[in-house]
């Protein structure tokens, strides 16, 4: 259920609300909250006070009320849109207030958070056309090793990803040796996103992150500035610059590439990362000397002497690595009989009594180690956590990962690694 949209600018409410439900909406809206509910809080702020009269307080809560039958757990976001009203105080009081009538709703869990932006709120919610609606859409991913893709078809998800009809979301960092986008980037697109039924494509959204050598990379690759056009005038100057500008004009690979699959034009939005964790693709892994909870010692190359092995960064503070804690139990007791070696090593520096208190409480199995700070950044150049590293049997880093995707791919991932050892051994015995 949606929020009514209204027909002019004078009855657009300043708040909108929906149930999240599609795949799409749990990987980038919340993946654990039933309802997302922003409000535009510029409104709300008059001669710096609090003043709820521009809300209209009733149809906000029926609103919630009507968002799903569960109504467990609520995302609340405050929006300012620049420059913001209100000192910070204020705007936490006003937030505060506002999980309060979201309690009202009959919300128990409610998460809330503030963001700003420099878009008009008229125009974020007049874009969602409720007659574009789809009835029973699923947004479903469709993913494959390098990339995820998902179609954008509810108001909730235009809402949040703006004028979108299909993200293409990167799995693997733009890092410093990337030089173009390779075939098999490509490749993986085109079939990922031909297998989404799109019933538009006018704008395609890349998501990508980065290493702190890629960084330079993404604009060059992924520039979204289409060819100019031709100005309405017969002044010589302006012909002159407009030849001039679309003699220089050279579009992006990625804008090529997005035109060939029908769409119109791209986006991108990019999560700057740091580090350089490329740098150990080829190189043993750095040998380490940590303690696990346990109080034990865990020497790095005896762990995983002649076994393929993960070795991933962490910390408590990070919510992907607690999303990615619990399959890394369940993929240690299930491939560590076979050969298959994980350990997390906790690069916030977190206390013991912290990380053993989290531990018990998520039921996990696989090995930590703590103290891991200097390793993290000296040794592995991680710049984003969680970083994972994927070394084969012979102790040798081939690949690298930031983020948590999903357990498919983790157990993918390891099965190839198995694999690969397996046929190693074999190689050997013949």
């Amino acid at each position: 259920m949606i929020s009514c949209a209204a027909s002019s600018a004078e009855e657009v409410p300043n708040y909108f609300v929906a149930s999240i439900s599609t795949e799409l909406q749990r990987a980038t809206v919340s993946s654990n909250a039933d309802t997302y509910a922003v409000v535009n809080c510029n409104a709300l702020i008059v001669d710096d006070d609090v003043n709820l009269s521009a809300l209209n307080e009733p149809d906000f809560v029926a609103a919630l009320k009507n968002a799903t039958p569960d109504r467990s757990s609520l995302r609340l976001v405050c929006r300012y849109q620049f420059p913001e009203s209100g000192d910070r105080s204020l705007r936490k009081r006003l937030e505060k207030k506002l999980s309060e009538i979201a309690a009202t709703a009959g919300y128990q869990d409610i998460s809330s958070s503030q963001m700003s932006t420099s878009a008009a709120w008229i125009e974020a919610y007049q874009r969602v056309d409720p007659d574009d609606e789809i009835a029973d859409a699923k947004e479903p991913l469709t993913e494959n090793r390098r990339v995820r893709v998902f179609p954008v078809t509810t108001r909730l998800s235009k809402f949040v990803h703006g004028d979108t009809d299909c993200i293409v979301e990167i799995i693997h960092p733009i890092d410093g040796r990337t030089t173009e986008i390779s075939a098999e980037l490509k490749s993986s697109i085109r079939e990922a996103v031909q297998s989404t039924e799109l019933s538009q494509k006018h704008t395609l959204l890349f998501k990508l992150s980065s290493t702190e050598a890629g960084r330079e990379t993404i604009e060059k690759l992924f520039d979204a500035r289409l060819a100019p056009k031709a100005p309405d005038t017969t002044n010589p100057a302006l012909l002159d610059f407009f030849a001039q500008q679309k003699k220089n004009y050279t579009p992006s690979p990625a804008l090529l590439l997005a035109q060939e699959l029908g769409f119109e034009r791209i986006q991108y939005s990019h999560s700057p990362g740091g580090g350089a964790p490329e740098k150990l693709i080829g190189e043993s892994a750095p040998n380490f000397k940590l303690t696990q909870l346990s109080g034990t010692e865990l020497e790095l190359q005896s762990f995983i002497k002649d076994r393929p092995a993960l070795i991933t960064f962490w910390g408590l503070a990070c919510g992907p690595c607690r999303k990615e804690a619990p399959w890394l139990s369940a993929m240690h007791d299930k491939y560590s009989p076979h050969g298959f070696s994980i350990v997390a090593i906790n690069g916030y520096n977190d206390k013991h009594e912290a990380v053993a208190e989290y531990v018990k409480d998520e039921h996990l199995s696989h090995p930590i180690v703590l103290g891991g700070r200097v390793v993290s950044d000296d040794h592995y150049h991680v710049g984003a956590y969680p970083t994972t590293f994927w070394v084969d049997s012979k102790g040798n880093v081939i690949d690298y990962e930031v983020g948590f995707t999903s357990p498919k791919q983790l157990e993918d991932r390891i099965k190839q690694l198995l694999g690969d050892a397996e046929s190693q051994n074999a190689d050997h015995r013949d």
